[in-house]
């Protein structure tokens, strides 16, 4: 597992190419981040946020594009970031549906695209950045790391809002 340190704090980055094979090694890579970090406990909501974030990323990438994962830890602040190179588009959640008779209406085809909704449940905050002159877009989140109960597992993020 190769680390880099940018300003002294622990940081992975890898660049995969834009299939869906690349979820699950996503997934491995920010699994053993956690572990070499001590960061086990979060593990569960890190992932589900890359996860997410990846097939996502993958979803409006070319077929022969990337996307990259970071990540990052502060003493307070776990990072976690991916982007791709369709910066036109926005992440969008879909509206939630209150019935399972709704989802059965909808159909199979319908039924994607709840990620940045699960991303909004498991991260404490989410947010788009655009560096200036274009380029990739990077949907980033993070999580609380530091604090009383900061290691237990919970749903129910506050989603919204910058860093």
């Amino acid at each position: 597992m190769m680390t880099a340190s940018i300003t002294g704090r622990p940081v992975v980055v890898r660049e995969l190419l834009a299939t869906k094979a690349s979820v699950g090694l996503a997934r491995s890579i920010v699994a053993a981040f956690l572990r070499v970090h001590g960061l086990v406990r979060y593990e569960e909501r890190a992932l589900a946020i890359v996860s997410e974030l990846v097939t996502n990323a993958v979803a409006v990438s070319r077929p022969t594009g990337t996307v990259r994962v970071y990540g990052t830890v502060e003493p307070a602040r776990l990072w976690l970031a991916v982007s791709d190179a369709f910066p036109e588009r926005d992440p969008a959640p879909r509206n939630a549906v209150s019935t399972v008779e709704e989802i059965d209406a909808a159909g199979s085809e319908e039924f994607g695209g709840w990620g940045l909704m699960l991303v909004r449940a498991y991260a404490d905050r989410v947010w788009v950045e655009r560096p200036a002159g274009g380029g990739r877009k990077w949907v980033c989140a993070s999580i609380d790391v530091a604090g009383p109960g900061a290691g237990a597992t919970r749903v129910g993020g506050r989603g919204g809002g910058g860093r």
